[in-house]
């Protein structure tokens, strides 16, 4: 955001903003001079040049120089809005979706009064950078302040749609980087444990001619419902044992999927679950929990509680 938009609180009036727009947007250019001498001269009309160009740049409907102001396509579609209608609400969702897009005002602070049955913004959801989109958004009368000095600001009924499209584009993004920044770690996490397992095998396996056959096949296989191939003993003469491994953070737990379980039950004996903990896998002396034959180990005992996270429901076909 411009250093301009920081240190400005408004960019004019309703009326200013529709003149600002029908000056710079009408034209393919204009001078910046020019634009700034009819601003200058309305009567009954407030209009923060300068800060109105930076807006107007900032949401992409203007490209601004030192001596010309040039709509983009954007602000040519904008333009045309102002004799038909819609101008203000193309205008607020532009900026909603600006300022959100870029963390500059924070969407989750929408709530909704049970008792007023109105949605409000609260406080904290405008910071003081942000004061300019405030203003702007009070002026195209999408926001009103409450007279509760809370700080809070009511939504109109009139832009209530506007303001779920944006929240759902927000919820979205956030969903989608907070879900990209899960699966990193989790992968970063898990191939150091695989490979924390490979070279446990190895130490393991006194014979070095089947160490060195031990091997982390997760990288290729996705589906084999195991990750490590080792050797159950020093004399086994093929691949006899099938590590599934598992990472975690604090308490020991593990998600199973269901072609794990599947694979788990034909391999019998041969399967295995090592369980890593994440934090302590550097430590010299630390020994991972192996767990033999999962399916009989965790699915028949009571020393493990599995907890469903969620159910495929399909309809039995019977009334």
């Amino acid at each position: 955001m411009q250093e301009e938009l920081r240190r400005s609180n408004t960019i004019g009036d309703s009326k200013g903003i529709l003149y600002f727009a029908s000056t710079v947007l009408k034209n393919g250019e204009i001078k910046r001079d020019s634009a700034r001498q009819i601003c200058s001269f309305i009567n009954d009309v407030r209009i923060n040049f300068n800060s109105a160009v930076a807006f107007f740049e900032y949401l992409g409907f203007i490209n601004a120089s030192a001596n010309l102001l040039t709509p983009t396509e954007d602000g040519k579609k904008l333009y045309s809005l102002l004799g038909d209608g819609g101008f203000e609400e193309a205008l607020c969702e532009t900026c909603l979706n600006k300022v959100t897009t870029d963390e500059i005002i924070d969407i989750t602070a929408l709530r909704f009064d049970v008792v007023k049955g109105k949605y409000y913004i609260q406080r904290h959801g405008f910071p003081i950078a942000a004061a300019v989109f405030r203003n702007v958004l009070i002026q195209l009368n999408a926001l009103s302040e409450l007279r509760d000095g809370s700080g809070s600001l009511e939504l109109s009924e009139r832009y209530e749609g506007i303001f779920a499209k944006v929240q759902k584009k927000a919820q979205r993004r956030l969903s989608l980087d907070a879900l990209k920044k899960q699966l990193e770690q989790q992968e970063i996490q898990g191939e150091a444990a695989e490979k924390y397992v490979v070279e446990y095998e190895k130490a393991r396996l006194l014979s070095t001619v089947l160490a060195k056959k031990v091997k982390r096949i997760s990288d290729i296989d996705v589906s084999a419902g195991y990750d490590v191939v080792s050797f159950e003993t020093d004399t086994s003469i093929e691949y006899d044992r099938f590590i599934e491994v598992k990472s975690f953070v604090g308490q020991p737990h593990f998600y199973w999927s269901k072609n794990e379980i599947e694979v788990a039950t034909i391999y019998g004996d041969k399967y295995h679950l090592y369980l890593i903990n994440a934090e302590k896998i550097t430590e010299y002396e630390y020994v991972p929990t192996i767990i033999r034959n999962p399916v009989k180990t965790v699915i028949e005992s009571d020393g493990w509680l599995m907890q469903p996270t969620s159910y495929l429901v399909l309809p039995t076909g019977t009334d």
